[in-house]
């Protein structure tokens, strides 16, 4: 486990470093053996899916004393142009400290899984730690309603934020965006909405991605060199297989475009300052290391934490050490965000 920021200095290709992250962690292996039947694998249909992280989820969301001081906490729905109506969750910090800075979140779930309640206490916990207000979206799922509605829905978020900036105290200057796996992928970030809507206009301040997803198509992972996607074929809570089952759900039609593969854009160079959470035994390891190889080449301001031998969000079983080791690199990782982007300012 590891954290640099190289918004200063060349570490070299993150790429390189995988065979490090591929070692076993102890604590995992022992952590699974003794509870292999309360860790998710996901198999069967959509329900059987979403049954199966939603109890996971909520198991680690009644870890511990729930976070209720010192924000507000208050559920919305916003319309899209298209009169879809979008659930919202707002955690407004009510710090002194506070200063209009706002994160639109996106949680994670193969775009398939998930609503505002699974990942409700790392909201609350970035809302106090950080003194930022947050904005959890609870966009439409596949099978569904396939791609690229859960996008559309981030755009929506988006204005909402932008547009009622004076009513919930927010500042249109200090928008970031941030999410989990699938979650993250819909809005890296600014990229990815500029290729799908230009004309948004609305300037993103930095990015959090836990474990994202960035590139779906398999000829560039052959192209590139990724190679943890064919290698973990049968690892926990996400494989190869269980990637694939939500590729053919959400339907997203050409894997190369960059609503789908944000890594194959080509305008990396716009991406605003990021901080990157990457798992060791994780398919999605080496698109993510490949992602930050990138935005290291086009010089934009880069923190990462690395985490060797766990699986794809992990973060979900909070009584390992490493889960602990996480949450405050999370919390070091968004002030980092915060504070690059008023150095900047």
């Amino acid at each position: 486990m590891g954290e640099e920021d190289t918004s200063t200095s060349t570490v070299g290709r993150w790429l390189s470093q995988r065979d490090i992250l591929a070692g076993e962690d102890s604590e995992w292996e022992q952590f699974y053996r003794r509870h292999r039947n309360i860790v998710p694998h996901l198999t069967g249909s959509i329900d059987q899916f979403r049954q199966t992280m939603h109890q996971a989820k909520m198991r680690a969301q009644q870890h511990g004393r729930p976070v209720v001081h010192g924000l507000d906490v208050r559920d919305y729905t916003a319309i899209s142009a298209t009169d879809v109506e979008v659930p919202l969750r707002v955690y407004k910090s009510l710090s002194p400290k506070a200063d209009g800075a706002v994160m639109i979140y996106f949680h994670g779930g193969g775009w398939a899984m998930g609503d505002l309640d699974g990942e409700d206490n790392i909201c609350r916990l970035l809302c106090i730690e950080s003194s930022l207000h947050i904005v959890s979206v609870d966009y439409r799922l596949a099978p569904e309603n396939p791609y690229p509605a859960a996008i559309l829905d981030s755009i929506t978020a988006l204005h909402w934020v932008s547009d009622n900036d004076r009513t919930h105290g927010f500042d249109g200057d200090k928008i970031y965006v941030g999410g989990t796996s699938a979650g993250a992928n819909l809005m890296v970030k600014a990229v990815v909405l500029r290729h799908l809507s230009p004309e948004i206009g609305i300037p993103i301040q930095g990015q959090l991605l836990r474990s994202p997803v960035l590139c779906s198509s398999d000829v560039h992972h052959h192209k590139m060199g990724l190679k943890s996607m064919d290698r973990y074929v049968d690892t926990p809570i996400l494989n190869r297989q269980s990637m694939e089952q939500f590729f053919h759900w959400y339907q997203p039609g050409n894997p190369e475009h960059p609503t789908v593969s944000p890594l194959l854009s080509t305008e990396l160079d716009r991406t605003p300052p990021s901080f990157l959470l990457i798992c060791g035994h994780d398919p999605l390891r080496d698109e993510a290391l490949a992602y930050a190889d990138e935005l290291e080449r086009c010089r934009v301001p880069l923190r990462v934490a690395v985490y060797p031998g766990m699986p794809h969000a992990f973060w979900i079983f909070p009584e390992l050490s490493t889960t602990k080791a996480a949450t405050q690199d999370l919390i070091d990782g968004v002030r980092w965000l915060l504070a690059h982007s008023r150095r900047t300012s």
